[in-house]
Order: C-alpha cells, then structure tokens, then sequence
C-alpha cells in the first residue's frame, strides 16, 4: 500500500515533492480520458487505499497501481520499470509546469502528414466541400457559408451530444438549440451573417479554437451545418464524402457531453518530472494505447461517431491531458510517437482506425466483409438518441462499402444492402450472435427484420467474428417486396447511373427498407418432438474455470434444457452429442401485452426450427404467425461451432424459408 487514497498521494507529491509519488500521480491522471474522469479521480467521496503490485512480464515489468489489490478496481494505472532512465523528449515541466497544449507541436505533426503523407492523394473521396461550412473570423466571430465551388481545407468535429436524461434539461434544450434554423429553407440571417462563438456550446466553442490554432478557417458541425429542415437521410449517406474529403476529423475524447470544454488546464505535468529509480529500477509513465482511448471514451458510446471514425483517413484525438494523432501511416502523441499503424504483425493492423478506408482502397473484398463484421460489432453496443437513426447512423459506411466492391468488380454487381448485411456473404452475416440474451421489451423489430442485428435494443453487445465455413446447401433468393416498391427502386435514375456513389446511395436507401427474403438451406426442428425438458443446473458442470456439460443423469433421453438468465439452449439426443444456442431474447418478468413476442415463450422451445447457414452455424427461427397464409419464420436466435454434432443436419431437406 503506497498511500491511505489518491488524494494523500496527490498530497505526497505537491508538498513534500517525493518523486515517486509524483510519478504515481502523473500515472493514474494520464489514464483519465475525459475531465469527469479526473474529477471521480479527485473526489473526497471515493476515495480508497492505493496499492502498487508487480507485474513481471516478458515484454518488460511493470507496477500496477490500483484502488483494490484483489477485486476490480475503482481506478488504476501503470508505470514501467527500466534498467535506464528515460527522458521525454519533449518533457512539458522542462522549464516549468506546462498546463497547456503546444500547438507548435502539434502543427508540425499535422504539416508532416500534409506535405509528406499520401494520405490525402489516396483517401481523399472527392473535391466537394459539405453544403455548409463554419467560417472562422477575427475577434471570435464565426458564421455560417455555403461550401465553396473548389475544395478548402477544413475540420470536422466529432464530439457525444451528452445523454439527456443525466443533464438539466436546459442544458439539453442549449445543446440542441445550437441547431441552425431556417426560414424558407435558408438559413437564418443570425447563422448567415457573423456571430460570437460564444453562442455555442463549450466543446464547439473549443474546436473552433483548436481549428484556428492549427491553421485552418473552416470548421463542420453536424448540429450547426446541417440546417434544421434539411433532408437528413440524404445528408446521413453523404458522411463519407464529408470526413473523407476534411483535413482531419477532430475527435473530442475528453467531453462526455457537448458543454465540457475541451481546451483545459492539464493537471498530469503540474509537478516537474525527475528520472527516479524505486529499489534498483527506474520508474517512468506508460503511454495509454490509443485503442483504449477509441474504444472508452464517451465518444465511442454514441453510434454517428463509429462512421465519422471509420471514415476519416485523418483523426486528431484530443483527450483530457494530450493529444493523439492517426492517419494511415503514423500514430503520434503528444510528447512521443507511437510508431507505423501497419507492423509485420498483422494481428495488430486492427489497431488502425482507417482499416475500413484501407480495405475499401485496395479492394480486399475478403477482408472488407470481415470489417463491416467488426463494424457491426463495434456499433451494436452504441446509444442513439433517436432509435429510428439506426441504419442512418451507419449509412455512410454502407454507400461506401457498396462503392468499393463496385470499383472492384466494374459498374453494375450483385451486392446488396439487406437491413445492414450484405447479400454476397449472406450466410455469414447472418450469422451473428448476442453475448446475453436481451430485455424484449426494447426490441427494435418495428424498424429491422428480425433476422438482422439492427432489430435488436441499442446498447447491446454482439458477437459476428468466428470461424465460418459456408454450407453448400445455403443459397439467398430473393428479397420479397411489393412490386411497386421494387420497381421504382430498381428503375430510378440513381440506380442505373454509372457513378457508384448514386448507385450506392440508392442501394443504401432501398437497403434499410429491406423486410423479408427467401433463401435456401437444409432445414429441421432444433428440439426433437419426444425429447423431456431438464433444469440448466442439472446438466451443467465446473471444475474451477473450466465449464461443461455432464448427461450421465439421463442415458437413452432426448432432452434440452435453458438458461433462463442468459438465454442459452441446449438440444441433445439420446446417443449424440449436445448442441448449444443462443436465444436473442430471454423472457420478460411480465408477458408483453400485444400479442407478437420477439421471444419463444417458455414451453414454446419444441417449436424451434432451424436452418444451416454453415457447416457449425445454424439460425433458429419460429413461425411468424403474423404474415398471414404465406408461411414465413422469424430469427429467435443462433447456435454457433457445435464440433459435438457435425451431422446435425445430414439428410435433412432443402427447402426454402421465408425470413421476416
């Protein structure tokens, strides 16, 4: 134990200047992303004994501080121990506590990538600006222009609006009142003429500053650029073209809502640091990866952000105490660089936030649909304020992928967009999976289909990458729609020009729309018709870590049983192995009211089907009783790698199912 809370510590390195302890404190604030962060931090209320524990490791030791030696802490840090000191190069308490940002810095790094990079000769979508920009004056000033003709240079800004529900709801009402009115589809004259900046919310207000610091006149705010009124479907499928074509997308990492600042007194360089050696070794503070700041921030929890990341071959992470910088061929942070996102080990490509545009430029159609499998991934466990945003929120992502296999295989191909999955490698997408099952009563099948992931609740956390072979049974038909529907989607000017971008645009469009398909594939019932139903409990074992299932209580039965917390299901028969599924949806405390349950009720498990999308990935569906005389079957769940029953399915007909 180093000291009785973090505040002792803090205390420790302030007064009586130790330089352990001031290289522990610089370690735990260094972790915090945003203020909030450093605030709990900080706070009198939570505070708890700090430990340091030691970590030997072949990669190098290190001194694990936390709150709580043995269960999960409240905070923690790292500081690495070396057989040399080591010095930064640019040590910020050099000649004194540095509190703010060296831009100088960080316009050399930005000037680097600009004159030296290829990022922007090939990533760059186009030479259109957005319609609207927000031009930076002198004395503060700001207004609103139309994009102009040729193509500037300018920011963009991701940020989280904040949730709602957590903020006073004049705070909200100031963050969306932000919005730009218009009047008779223009802009009002207070957007058009010049305005103070300090009309807008304080993260806003920071990225102004930050964009004139760095060079550039022109700044793009969703909330202010895109005027109220505005067509926002058709905005939304234009993001690509938006973060491809910018400068570089502003990500601000440390504001949890739009009225925390951004520009902050940067409290880890207070204390002039000093190379200090702990029983033989010196101490120095770790670099934060920069995955972790893409995948904790508040940022990252707020769905229109995942596209404005993918879609950026340029991004600027500004966080609480220093700023990241990645292009798709360095990574830099203040104070030192972390080195080329494209090492040997391709294992650590994925850490590269413009894979996707990488993908998309080479035209690697393999490892572009296992990306849009690892956007889905990254996207299903993000909040949207509005649920009926679900597939806009992505829709540049989509048009863009659509136009990458078009470049790739020529103008006219048969990919399609199907409610967020894509029709070339059907099977595969569909075969996704919940890590839990969900609460029923948020299900989002108003606006998806079942059998796609955009129907399940917001927030959810699934699972789509995984070894899959495709069944050779399995085939995608057709999507079923009404005539005239299909007809004017197909037929429309947009989807017979040659210019992927409209043809994606339109193939986006008509996508998310997509209800009901046909496909192909063996098919049979996942429980068999005498099988006896036995408790969870009663067939599952544990030998400490290890979990599994024991069937000696029940020689010669078939028998399923379900977990009813987590919606797992198992199906065996009397002398073959166990297949496990998991059911997307577990039973509410309450029965629903209205008479469609995305669920299966419990003794509804018997009329579980199933149909083989691989040769160890099936679909488990139920009858849709609401689609009237035409048979048709909803996606209850998924059963994933059954090495115990590979021949589940053999000699099983091939039929086709209709999926709604």
């Amino acid at each position: 134990m180093i000291h009785q809370s973090f505040l002792d510590l803090d205390y420790c390195a302030r007064v009586s200047g130790c330089e352990t302890c001031r290289t522990f404190r610089r370690a735990f604030i260094l972790e915090q992303i945003t203020g909030r962060d450093v605030e709990f931090l900080t706070n009198p209320d939570l505070q708890s004994p700090v430990y340091a524990v030691l970590r030997i490791e072949s990669s190098g030791d290190r001194l694990l501080l936390t709150s709580t030696p043995t269960q999960k802490p409240s905070f923690a840090a790292t500081v690495a121990l070396n057989h040399e000191p080591r010095h930064l190069a640019n040590d910020p308490t050099k000649s004194g506590a540095r509190l703010t940002t060296d831009f100088q810095e960080l316009r050399r790094v930005v000037r680097d990538c600009h004159d030296n990079h290829e990022c922007s000769s090939r990533y760059r979508w186009s030479r259109r600006n957005p319609t609207w920009l927000l031009e930076i004056m002198d004395n503060n000033q700001v207004r609103l222009v139309r994009g102009p003709k040729s193509l500037v240079d300018y920011v963009v800004l991701s940020y989280s609006w904040g949730d709602p529900a957590e903020m006073p709801a004049a705070e909200w009402a100031r963050i969306k009142g932000a919005g730009t009115k218009t009047r008779n589809g223009i802009p009002v004259p207070e957007r058009l003429n010049p305005f103070s900046a300090w009309d807008l919310p304080e993260t806003m207000r920071d990225a102004i500053d930050i964009t004139k610091e760095l060079g550039f006149g022109y700044l793009w705010v969703d909330n202010v650029c895109i005027p109220k009124g505005t067509n926002w479907d058709t905005e939304a499928s234009l993001m690509h073209e938006v973060y491809g074509n910018a400068a570089f997308t502003l990500v601000a990492s440390s504001s949890s809502k739009a009225t925390d600042r951004m520009i902050k007194e940067r409290l880890a360089w207070s204390h002039r640091s000093k190379a200090v050696k702990l029983r033989g070794k010196w101490l120095h503070n770790t670099q934060m990866p920069l995955d972790k700041i893409r995948l904790e921030s508040p940022v990252a929890r707020r769905s229109w952000t995942l596209q404005e990341e993918r879609l950026s071959p340029r991004v600027l992470y500004w966080t609480e105490q220093r700023w990241y910088w990645s292009c798709p061929e360095s990574q830099v942070a203040e104070l030192e660089e972390l080195g080329h996102v494209r090492p040997e080990n391709k294992s650590m490509e994925r850490r590269s936030p413009q894979l996707f545009l990488e993908l998309c430029r080479t035209g690697d159609i393999e490892q572009l649909h296992e990306e849009w499998l690892d956007i889905v991934e990254a996207y299903t466990p993000r909040d949207l304020v509005e649920p009926r945003d679900r597939f806009l929120a992505i829709a540049g992502l989509a048009v863009r992928f659509y136009s990458a296999k078009s470049e790739a295989g020529g103008s006219f191909i048969s990919e399609e967009y199907l409610a967020g999955l894509w029709r070339d490698n059907f099977a595969r997408h569909l075969a996704w999976s919940v890590a839990k099952g969900a609460n029923s009563r948020h299900n989002l099948q108003h606006i998806a289909p079942s059998w796609s992931w955009a129907s399940l609740p917001l927030r959810m956390e699934t699972k789509t990458k995984h070894a899959f072979k495709p069944s050779e049974h399995f085939r995608f038909i057709s999507v079923v729609e009404e005539k005239e529907d299909s007809e004017k989607a197909m037929t429309g000017p947009n989807f017979t020009s040659h210019d992927s971008l409209s043809r994606g645009r339109t193939m986006e469009e008509r996508g998310r729309g997509v209800k009901v398909v046909d496909v192909e594939g063996r098919f049979r019932r996942f429980v068999s018709d005498n099988a006896k139903q036995v408790s969870w409990d009663a067939i599952e074992w544990r030998r400490g870590k290890r979990v599994g299932f024991d069937f000696g209580a029940f020689p010669g039965h078939d028998l399923f049983a379900r977990h009813e917390a987590d919606g797992r299901i198992i199906a065996k028969d009397a002398h073959s192995g166990e297949i496990v599924g998991q059911l997307d949806y577990v039973v509410p405390d309450e029965a629903l009211k209205s008479p469609f349950t995305p669920y299966v009720p419990c003794g509804g498990e018997k009329e579980i089907m199933c149909l083989e999308l691989g040769e160890s990935a099936m679909l488990l569906l139920v009858r849709n009783p609401s689609w009237g005389h035409q048979e048709s079957y909803r996606r209850v769940g998924v059963a994933i790698s059954y090495e115990n029953r590979k021949g589940f399915f053999y000699g099983c007909e091939t039929r086709t199912v209709r999926l709604a």
